[in-house]
């Protein structure tokens, strides 16, 4: 096949995209079709469809990647969105400020749909102003990258057409990362994170406009210009990618850490390795997370701030737009891990004493303690005594209701709840198994503390 012959580009679609991709972009075209309007497959997707069809990634990666299904459409998206929902089901979420519907495909999968519009930035920084009723072309041009303005028609007409007003294909193959013009990095200042996480990446370059205006973007510190939860938002996409690290890294290099807060000017390691077992961890780990509701991504960003001082991390913490609720554990976990290493880096503690001993800090402060621990050497038992407590130990039962320990003759008030306390202590470490034990217990613990 010839590298440029974009004819054959809609049978190299039919054959080469992942079979859920094609069948949704079919489904797309069909309901359009009998809207009439023109839907185009964008973003990533079309981008990493022309990378193939140049030979820059084999097919069978292409033909196994999940990726984001981004449509843009000339004519109302929300109402294909609508359309989609009623033939084939799923469920339709709309955004009339932006002209956006996402349709939750009945199969699991995110379908994005957009109007196409032109956008205004009245306020650099801020969220722009849309307009709809643009063309395919004009709502290319508003894009952050060349490569990432490239449309190709779903349509039954002329499924596979491709359009590029920009010169991206050109960029794809030169390896290239272009801005579409001047103003790009002061309009949307989020596109210098963006360009930080598509050049590791792709293993894509700067062009050297591109990188001069990245350089005064700095110069004039256009990222302050966003506000905390749009900087959230970017670090987020960073710290999910499967190079996060290698981005991270990067982010250094061009000193765009500090730029995001200038108490962050260095990582805590540049070992990759250090990462791969955070990494390893946080697989091995996944139930804990779910149960703690903590994404991991947010365990990676207290990962990376481990170098930063005590007193500024609450500070950074809140730039970048952390949740109030989570950033207090990310703080507490920093101020008790002395405390904690004293306490809890010891082998042979029997399991009634990592109870008593944990249960006096949240559960939050301790999962983040436990993978912070990964950066220091000689913390293994600190993170097995913790780690045990999160997955193994869960909060106290009552063995012995309080008011069963009454009719043992125990006087009601504090003395119930210490010796529910001990009971519990006594079944972690496997003395006492089940109700009968239990109770023989109670008796003893009674006779005990009423005779005293």
């Amino acid at each position: 096949m010839a590298r440029w012959d974009f004819s054959k580009l809609p049978d190299f679609i039919t054959g080469n995209l992942a079979t859920y991709a094609l069948k949704i972009a079919e489904q797309v075209g069909e309901a359009a079709k009998r809207l009439e309007m023109m839907p185009y497959l964008v973003g990533g997707g079309a981008r990493e469809l022309m990378r193939c069809f140049i030979e820059q990634i084999s097919p069978d990666k292409l033909a196994f990647q999940l990726f984001d299904l981004d449509f843009a459409v000339e004519g109302d998206a929300i109402e294909l969105a609508g359309e989609l929902a009623r033939q084939w089901g799923g469920t339709v979420r709309a955004e009339e400020r932006f002209l956006t519907a996402r349709w939750l495909h009945p199969a699991g999968y995110i379908v994005d749909l957009a109007t196409t519009r032109q956008e205004d930035y009245p306020i650099p920084g801020q969220l722009p102003e849309v307009e709809g009723g643009a063309t395919i072309y004009e709502d290319m041009l508003r894009r952050d990258f060349t490569v990432n303005a490239l449309a190709i028609s779903v349509a039954k007409d002329n499924f596979g057409e491709l359009i590029d007003p920009t010169g991206g294909v050109g960029d794809l193959f030169a390896r290239n990362l272009r801005v579409l013009h001047r103003r790009s990095f002061l309009d949307d200042p989020t596109r210098i994170l963006r360009g930080l996480r598509y050049s590791v990446r792709l293993n894509y370059h700067l062009d050297e406009l591109t990188a001069t205006l990245l350089q005064t973007a700095m110069e004039e510190s256009y990222l302050d210009l966003l506000s905390p939860e749009r900087v959230r938002y970017e670090i987020q996409c960073i710290l999910e990618e499967r190079m996060w690290f290698g981005m991270m890294w990067a982010a250094m290099r061009w000193d765009l850490l500090a730029q995001l807060h200038p108490a962050w000017s260095t990582l805590p390691t540049t070992s990759g390795e250090d990462a791969q077992v955070l990494e390893l961890a946080l697989r091995n780990q996944a139930d804990v997370l779910k149960a703690e509701l903590v994404p991991a991504w947010l365990v990676r960003l207290s990962w990376l701030l481990v170098a930063v001082g005590e007193g500024e991390l609450p500070k950074i913490l809140n730039r970048f737009g952390v949740y109030p609720r989570l950033a207090r554990h990310i703080v507490e976990a920093r101020r008790k891990d002395d405390e904690l290493t004293q306490r809890m880096n010891h082998a042979g503690f029997p399991r009634s004493r990592i109870y008593r001993v944990c249960r006096e800090y949240s559960r939050k402060c301790l999962l983040f303690a436990a993978f912070n621990s990964y950066l220091r050497r000689g913390c293994e038992n600190l993170r097995r005594n913790l780690l045990i407590y999160l997955r193994e130990l869960s909060p106290r039962r009552n063995l012995v209701k309080g008011d069963r320990l009454i009719e043992l003759g125990l006087p009601a008030g504090p003395l119930v709840h210490r010796i529910q306390e001990e009971i519990w202590w006594r079944h972690l470490d496997g003395e006492v198994d089940g109700v009968e034990a239990a109770e023989a217990l109670a008796r003893e613990l009674i006779g005990r503390y009423v005779e005293n």
